[in-house]
Parts: C-alpha cells; structure tokens; sequence
C-alpha cells in the first residue's frame, strides 16, 4: 500500500486510512511511485488512464471513468502571435476537473466509501456529483449561495444534495469542514489524489505537441491544484529522461481574490491572508488554498510567476474567444485576459487552459450588458 506524506511535518499515512489532512494542519502528498513506460504508450487507450501508472494508486483500483481526458490542443493566433489553447472544457461534466475527479473517486470506490461531501464554486462539485454517481457514492456539496444556477442544477440532476451557504467562498469551505466529521471529504481543495488525475493535462500536452514542451502555460489559480499538477506531470517526464526542462507556469489569479498572487510577489511560502471580494471568474475566488504551499514552490522552481486581471478584463476576453467560437466561462477567459499583459516574450507559443464551459455561466453571462 502506498503512503500519505505530510507536505508539512513529514508523517506518514496509510493509504487506506479515511483522511483528507494531517494530524498537524499541513496538506498530504503521495511518495514517488515511477511514471509510465515506452510499452504503456503503445497501448489504444486515450484520456486520463491511459497514465494510470504515473497516479501511484494501490493495486486492484478500478477506474471510475466517464470518457474524460484527451482534449483537443488547438492551434490559433492572437495578434499576430502563435498560441496554444487546450480545450478541458471539454470534459463529460464540462470541466478540468473531472480528471482529478475521476481519479480520487476510483480510490474511495476501491476503499468502499460510500458517503462523500465536497465544498465548490461549481465545477470540482459537478464533477464529484457526476464520478460519485457513477460509482454509486452518495455526494454532498456545500456551494457559496452565489453559485451560478446551472451549476447547481448539473450537481443535483447527478443526484448530488446541493446546500447553499450565505457568504463568501470561504463560508462553503469552513461549512462543509463541520460535515467531514461524519462523511468522508472528497475534497479537490485538499485530497491528493484528484491532483495525481491533474496531472494528466501535462502528459497530454506533451503528447498533443509530439513530445516537445510549450515555453509557457497560462493557468487560472483558484485552489492551484491544476497548476500543481501540471508541474507534478512536467517534473516526472523530466525526471524519467523523456523530456529536458520544464515550461515556465504563469498563474492567473483575480485582483479581487488574489492570494497566492499576493504571497508570491511577498516572498511568502504559504497564501497570503487578504480580503476577497466577489468576482465574475468565481471559479478562482478561493481566499485561503490550502495546498498553497506546493502551488508557490511549483511557480519558483518553473522560473514561473503571477498575474492579476481586472473584472472587465475577464469579461472583455470571454467576448473576444466566444467570437473565436471558444465559449467558455468567465474563470477560463481569465488565462486570456493573462496573456494580454505577460511580458512580452512569454506570449508566442503560449498554452492557454481552457477549463469550463460557457454553458455553466449563462445565468452570469445574461446579467451583463451586450
């Protein structure tokens, strides 16, 4: 059996053991297990499992799949420039996150648990609804009351009970801590294993570019776990002798709700404690990330930094890719809205990750003016 390792004070943990933290407070990662073969490669198998052996799962895990994974790579110009966007929205439940979700659903199928709770702007609880559905675990999520309606309505068509929670994204997250005593905490926020399933986007993205490396992804940061996982992805092909570097990450956070944004201009090692406001890219509107620290460090050692965009910003760049027939919502158009204001040469062959679909945010989407 594999083992939990406290990113904090080093404890370990057997896998089978029903926590999302350690003892200490301090986030869990998975010890080194290898990454796939030449051989595996050669295999017909598309989407996130065809890397099962890079996610360090115990033997006999079955995989909880709805067909998530392989999304397309598209090549566009942006003023000029060559870019890069990587469709995740895409994905049977319309976000990134059905990657990690599939994954860490396959664990908790495996160690039959049959009760989950989840706290979520949206996608990470569709997607656990959706996962939990398939593999006949009840899902509880706690949603900030904010959260857009076709969202909630996606989660509870799962069969998911959705509770709306007064407040901000934080109130949904300190709610559903109290539930976790009596159900397990399928958390993206906190469990390791839906990270090992975001890892899938690099390998994906190395395969989509015939095993050559972008310069530069441009990620949208909420909790960070898909930038977490990218690097992870990154790392181990360039650990396994299958690439040379790692491309530099640049994370997108709003000015409105910019923690690590904040923590990495300060020099800090964990999330900086800001005030946070409410932002049309709600989907990255998370005031404490509790993985924070793995985040920083992935940003440090990809020579990566941070960017901040502005609410019209956002909104200016969902109307410039929906006119490119790329409808996504208001978190994914922050990548773009990014791009525009990196330096100068990080831009051309950038990867632009388009995480969510437009349809998520309709009822966002008629509230603004044409």
């Amino acid at each position: 059996m594999m083992n939990y390792t406290c990113y904090r004070c080093k404890s370990r943990y057997a896998i089978d053991m029903p926590i999302y933290r350690c003892a200490c407070g301090g986030f869990l990662r998975i010890q080194d297990g290898g990454i796939f073969t030449e051989d595996d490669l050669k295999e017909p198998e598309r989407g996130v499992w065809r890397y099962k052996k890079s996610f360090f799962l115990p033997d006999g895990v079955l995989p909880v799949t709805l067909g998530e994974g392989n999304t397309p790579l598209l090549e566009g110009k942006i003023d000029g420039r060559r870019v890069y966007f990587k469709l995740d929205f895409l994905q049977p439940s319309g976000s990134f996150k059905d990657r990690g979700a599939s994954v860490l659903i396959s664990l908790l199928n495996f160690l039959n648990i049959r009760n989950v709770v989840e706290d979520s702007s949206g996608n990470a609880g569709s997607a656990i609804s959706a996962y939990a559905a398939a593999a006949g675990i009840h899902a509880t999520v706690y949603v900030p009351d904010y959260t857009p309606d076709g969202k909630v309505v996606q989660m509870k068509l799962y069969g998911a009970r959705v509770i709306k929670v007064p407040g901000k994204r934080q109130d949904a997250n300190e709610a559903v801590l109290k539930a976790s005593t009596s159900s397990f905490y399928a958390s993206h926020l906190w469990q390791p294993y839906f990270i090992m399933g975001l890892k899938s986007t690099a390998y994906e993205i190395w395969e989509n570019m015939c095993r050559a490396l972008p310069p530069t992804i441009i990620v949208p940061v909420g909790s960070g776990g898909l930038l977490e996982g990218l690097y992870l992805g990154f790392e181990s092909l360039a650990d396994s002798g299958y690439t040379k570097g790692i491309p530099k990450l640049i994370g997108v956070q709003a000015s409105r709700c910019a923690p690590i944004h904040t923590a990495f201009l300060g020099g800090l090692n964990d999330y900086a404690d800001i005030e946070a406001g409410k932002t049309v890219a709600e989907g990255i509107a998370v005031q404490k990330p509790p993985r924070a620290g793995a985040v920083l460090s992935a940003l440090r050692k990809s020579r990566g930094y941070t960017v901040t965009v502005e609410e019209e910003e956002i909104v200016a760049a969902a109307g410039r890719l929906s006119a490119m027939g790329l409808f996504v919502e208001p978190t994914s158009a922050s990548t773009l809205a990014a791009w525009l204001k990196v330096e100068e040469n990080d831009r051309e062959g950038a990867v632009i990750i388009l995480t969510g679909s437009g349809l998520k945010a309709i009822s966002t989407y008629s509230t603004m003016k044409n």
